[in-house]
Formats: C-alpha cells, sequence, structure tokens
C-alpha cells in the first residue's frame, strides 16, 4: 500500500497527496482549507471527500506560523463548575466558533499565583487572545499580559485601570442599588453576608457598595457584615449568627445565590417565615433563585451575552480593529422577588 492511499495509519499525508489524488493544484487545497469562496463548489466537494478519504490532518503549527495566527483563546475563570463562569465561556465560544476560533480553559482556584502560572503556560502557546475573569491581578500577570502583544480582555467586573480593555458590570453599583431597594422597602437593620476564603474583586465591590448604601441613608444604618463560607452550609451558619445577634437584623443581603439559599432553607428548618421575620437577597440569579419557594430577589446579569460581547471584541481586535472604548458596561438587573416583598402588616 503506498503512503498517498493509507488512512489512518502512520505515514504521513500532505497537501501534495490530497491534491494528487483530487486531481487540482496545492493552491486549491490550500483555498478549501482555509474556506475561501473562490473555489468551485463541485471542486471543494471533490477535495473535502479526498481529505476525508486519505485522513489528512492539516499542520496547524505550521499555517500558524505561516498567518502568525493560531485560531486559539486563551481563557482562565476562577471554578470550572460554576454556571456564572461557564456561562460565559458559553457566550464566547457561540461566537469563536462561528468564526473558525477555539478556546483554551483554564481554572486558577481564585489563586492569583495560579492565574500567573496559567497565563506563562499559556502565552507559550501563542494564543490570539486572552480573556482573564475579573480585575484583581498580581502585578507578574500584568506585566506578562501587557507586554504579550495580543488582545487582552478582562471580565465580569469593571475598572477604570484594565490592562487592556475590560467588558463586564459594576458589582458595586449592583451591590449599592440593592441594599437602597430594601431599604426603601422600609426594611432598617440590612446586614450583609460576605466570604471569609476565596476573596476577588466582585465580592470585594460587592462589599463596598454595600457599605456605601449604608452611608447615604439619612437614618445612617449601622454596616452588619457576616463572613461566612461560599457554600448552602454557610448561607446556614449566617442565619444562626443573625439569630443570635444583638443587632436585631430584618434583612439580609447575601454576596451570592449560593448562601442565599443556603440561608433560606435554614430559615425553613427554623420556622422562620421569610420575608415576614427576616428578608433575604441574593447576587448572580442562579437558576434556582426563581425555583425556590419563596423566590430570591437577586441580581442578573446576561453573562452568556457578555460571553458574546468579549467574542466580538476580541475578534475585533484580532483583526486589527480598535476597540469600541477600553471600558465596556453590559449592565445588570435587579430581580425582585418575593424573598423581600415587604408585608402589609410590618
Amino acid at each position: 500500500m503506498t503512503q498517498e492511499t493509507v488512512k489512518g495509519g502512520n505515514a504521513t499525508i500532505r497537501i501534495a497527496d490530497v491534491a494528487r489524488h483530487a486531481k487540482v493544484g496545492a493552491g486549491t487545497v490550500s483555498r478549501v482549507l482555509n474556506g475561501s469562496q473562490n473555489v468551485a463548489a463541485e471542486t471543494r466537494d471533490r477535495v473535502l471527500a479526498t481529505i476525508r478519504e486519505l485522513g489528512y490532518v492539516p499542520n496547524l503549527v505550521a499555517r500558524s506560523l505561516a498567518a502568525n495566527r493560531t485560531g486559539v483563546i486563551a481563557a482562565i475563570i476562577p471554578v470550572i463548575g460554576y454556571s456564572q463562569h461557564s456561562e460565559v465561556i458559553q457566550g464566547m465560544t457561540e461566537v469563536l466558533h462561528e468564526h473558525g476560533a477555539t478556546v483554551m480553559i483554564g481554572s486558577s482556584g481564585y489563586s492569583q499565583d495560579m492565574e500567573e502560572k496559567i497565563v506563562a503556560a499559556f502565552l507559550a502557546r501563542r494564543p490570539d487572545a486572552f480573556y482573564v475573569t475579573g480585575t484583581w491581578h498580581s502585578q507578574r500577570t500584568r506585566e506578562l499580559l501587557g507586554a504579550s502583544g495580543i488582545p487582552v480582555i478582562e471580565g465580569s467586573n469593571l475598572t477604570d485601570d484594565p490592562i487592556d480593555t475590560v467588558v463586564g458590570y459594576s458589582n458595586f453599583a449592583a451591590a449599592r442599588e440593592l441594599t437602597l431597594l430594601l431599604a426603601l422597602r422600609g426594611y432598617r437593620r440590612i446586614g450583609h453576608v460576605t466570604v471569609k476564603r476565596d476573596l476577588n474583586d466582585r465580592i470585594g465591590d460587592r462589599l463596598v457598595g454595600y457599605r456605601a448604601a449604608c452611608n447615604e441613608q439619612q437614618s445612617a444604618q449601622p454596616e452588619l457584615v457576616i463572613e461566612c463560607e461560599n457554600s448552602f452550609t454557610g448561607g446556614a451558619d449566617a442565619i444562626a449568627w443573625a439569630l443570635e445577634s444583638s443587632n436585631a437584623i430584618d434583612a439580609l443581603f447575601f454576596a451570592t445565590d449560593v448562601m442565599a439559599v443556603g440561608g433560606l432553607l435554614e430559615c425553613q428548618r427554623r420556622g422562620i417565615e421569610v420575608p415576614n421575620r427576616l428578608a433575604i437577597a441574593g447576587f448572580d440569579d442562579l437558576p434556582i433563585a426563581s425555583s425556590v419557594i419563596p423566590t430570591l430577589t437577586t441580581v442578573q446579569v446576561d453573562r452568556v451575552g457578555m460571553g458574546r460581547k468579549i467574542a466580538e471584541v476580541l475578534l475585533q481586535r484580532i483583526n486589527g480593529e480598535p476597540p469600541p472604548s477600553s471600558r465596556i458596561d453590559v449592565g445588570f438587573q435587579i430581580r425582585e422577588r418575593e424573598s423581600t416583598s415587604m408585608p402589609a402588616t410590618r
């Protein structure tokens, strides 16, 4: 069996082999592989059929060196299993796959040191662009990405000092607006439940937004901050602390829906009526937020849409187009639901 007819074997099939079997020139095969429209439909079909028959696999490394493109976008998210981050990646891939690009994903585990290592490892693989979650990074990470010469987008928050471009929403403004809404609904002692581990810029800005809202109220509500694990159990622990406190807390704004749902379930176990005795609000609008009873007031962000916008801006930058702005705000919405509905008798 000659090399030209080997399929699935160890022999190397080259473009010249495909061209000879399809009875076309090597340039035609290259145009088909590059998606050029300047090839007759019948010729394209014959070339593609020959590629399948011979089992030809393009040498992407060689092609990327020639075009100075790899077709790969690097992305770093804190945790792969959280829907908040997977939805962003989903939106990115929906757009990037349509343009022949793929996403290489790394998980930092909320560690700046790990993020720095992944950035260095990914840059060695010559991605066309980079996406990183959040705006808090080590100085070395900022230096590596800033000197990379490729488009870099930070996401899921906003900053006035991006490495390159930031696409996100203001966690500060969202937390401030939700806290003020609770005060407007008549709640007077509003506590904020934040995390004591895996602190990041999004969680940090929510705490700052809560504090800003407390300072803005005429009654000068005191800050009542509870730290717990970002889990259902952590949310339950926050309820226990709030009930034992002498502050007579009448509403809890949790920094994540996960903690808020944990708190809501703990209230049900203890027979505490929500919101009659204690109002509960979260942040993220996870699918469970609209399914629990009572339904959960929370902050909603179109993260799939944000991922699409990130991909669109990356593609524009890769093609040499300037970004519309270095700071792109995708906005947020407060979803007011049953868990904070002020009872008529209050």
